[in-house]
């Protein structure tokens, strides 16, 4: 976005939904021009069903509905709406999807729970220095988020379900709670989190509550403190275990008169709890709140995607994708040689393809993990491929994007795309082009490490005509890995519209 312009992100969290519009300027700067937030409850009976209600679906249309028109007078050129924990988990979210979509136009994403905490701390921390180490709690409806970043990235992160709506579903039926449901809260906090990387604990004096939850109950032990409820100033560990006491014997009624917000006094207890286990756990003396969060963070994501910027260069990214991949036992070195050619013979080609660095991105990321069905079984690895990408938690790749990357690298062998495919079926005709040109230039890609042993050590394509001709710079020996790539050629073929050769110079 070089010239500016207006832009809205919506998250669409388990307990409410939440808008901000903000221009944009020349250099990528942003403005908050506005911020709404709707307590629609999205994330109602999920937790125990496994499907939202129809009365969540209607009243987060609705607000949807005036996001959309709030957006539009103010200019928005693009609504970026992203889904979490109740989305991501309910075995019906196509109907909520849909309704919003065919309302508004607004197509939602679904994020995992990686891309939840990418996103978070980079709203939280936009803009750090690399220096600085930070500790970061996000308490949502559905889940909560432990992230342990340098700079704006994060080194470590922990997606957990724990929410103070599932939580309170799933044990709090009385009010005030019961001495055993506060057990049940407590024990099921200890439980998940020992998820946790154990050295964490010690490690933070401090950590950064985002919005929402934290903010709230900050409020609330500064105002049972007798201080001012709205302030800079952290709370202590002492505080916020001090509100869970008081909160432990209270009514709905004397939560007002503490000055509790009525659409959060149901699951306040709840939050509190999740903030005060993680405190207690990690041995973190003080909760310093910010404002920001998930929605910033996603502003910032798209203004920098907009901008052109190539964010599977991030190292949160990449990182992510090994990190999959060694899950999976990939043969590392391969996945990188073949990343590495992939790119460079996108870039290489980019007049024949006339493809962004959008789909650059998903090129990336299915050549790092084109291979990884070989965990299950090398015969029909491009499948098994497909599977495991689909269902992965890859950080920086919306829902949508994920399938990309994972049909694009279940074409990398056998057979190319076909019609009657079912996972082809799925894709809209724009999208079956993409990944017709990425696969076919993954293809190629592979075969030029046909041996795994990385001879090859660049490419050069040169453009004849309507001929196209790559020159492989490779070590002695390598006429396998040229022959393997002339014999995945064919779609790069179709591709270029062309005659295609290959060339080796050996080195």
């Amino acid at each position: 976005m070089k010239k500016g312009g207006v832009l809205a992100v919506v998250d669409l969290g388990s307990n409410a939904v939440r808008l901000q519009i903000a221009s944009v300027d020349a250099r990528g700067r942003t403005t908050v021009l506005a911020e709404d937030r709707a307590a629609v409850r999205l994330g109602e009976q999920v937790f125990r069903t496994g499907r939202l209600s129809a009365a969540a679906i209607a009243r987060t249309t609705l607000a949807m509905e005036r996001f959309d028109r709030l957006a539009q007078r103010a200019g928005a050129s693009q609504v970026r709406a992203v889904a979490t924990s109740a989305v991501r988990e309910a075995s019906n979210r196509a109907q909520l999807l849909r309704k919003v979509r065919g309302r508004t136009g607004i197509r939602i994403e679904v994020i995992s729970g990686a891309e939840e905490a990418r996103l978070i701390c980079l709203g939280v921390l936009l803009g750090a220095p690399p220096s600085e180490r930070s500790l970061i709690l996000d308490i949502g409806g559905g889940s909560s988020e432990i992230i342990s970043a340098r700079g704006e990235e994060p080194e470590s992160a922990w997606s957990l379900q724990l929410g103070s709506v599932r939580l309170t579903e799933f044990f709090v039926q009385s009010d005030p709670i019961s001495r055993k449901e506060a057990r049940l809260v407590d024990e099921a906090v200890q439980d998940a989190l020992t998820q946790v990387d154990p050295l964490l604990i010690g490690k933070f004096k401090r950590i950064v509550g985002a919005a929402g939850t934290t903010g709230a109950v900050a409020q609330l032990a500064r105002r049972l403190s007798g201080g001012e409820p709205v302030s800079s100033l952290p709370v202590t560990y002492q505080q916020i275990a001090g509100v869970l006491e008081r909160l432990r014997g209270s009514t709905a009624r004397q939560r007002a008169k503490m000055g509790v917000d009525a659409q959060r006094s149901d699951i306040v207890y709840a939050g509190t709890a999740v903030l005060e286990g993680v405190m207690r756990r990690l041995r973190v003396d003080e909760l310093a709140v910010t404002s920001r969060g998930l929605r910033d963070g996603a502003m910032a994501d798209l203004v920098r995607r907009m901008g052109g910027a190539r964010l599977h260069q991030e190292s949160v990214v990449l990182d992510g994708l090994r990190a999959f991949g060694r899950r999976c036992g990939y043969r590392e070195e391969h996945a990188e040689q073949v990343a590495q050619l992939s790119l460079s013979l996108f870039d290489q080609t980019r007049e024949v393809h006339r493809l962004g660095e959008e789909e650059r991105a998903l090129l990336h990321a299915a050549a790092m993990l084109h291979d990884v069905g070989s965990f299950v079984s090398y015969n029909r690895h491009h499948k098994h491929t497909y599977y495991l990408l689909y269902h992965a938690d890859l950080p920086g790749f919306t829902d949508r994007e994920r399938e990309l990357i994972a049909t694009i690298a279940r074409y990398h062998r056998r057979s190319p795309p076909k019609d009657r495919h079912e996972e082809f079926q799925r894709l809209t005709p724009e999208e079956r082009i993409v990944v017709r040109r990425l696969s076919a230039i993954l293809r190629v890609a592979d075969g030029l490490d046909r041996g795994h042993r990385r001879h090859v050590r660049s490419i050069q394509v040169k453009r004849r005509g309507a001929r196209l001709q790559i020159d492989v710079v490779a070590e002695k020996g390598s006429d396998l890995e040229v022959w393997s790539a002339r014999q995945k050629a064919d779609m790069l073929a179709d591709v270029v519209g062309g005659d295609l050769s290959f060339k080796l110079q050996e080195s």
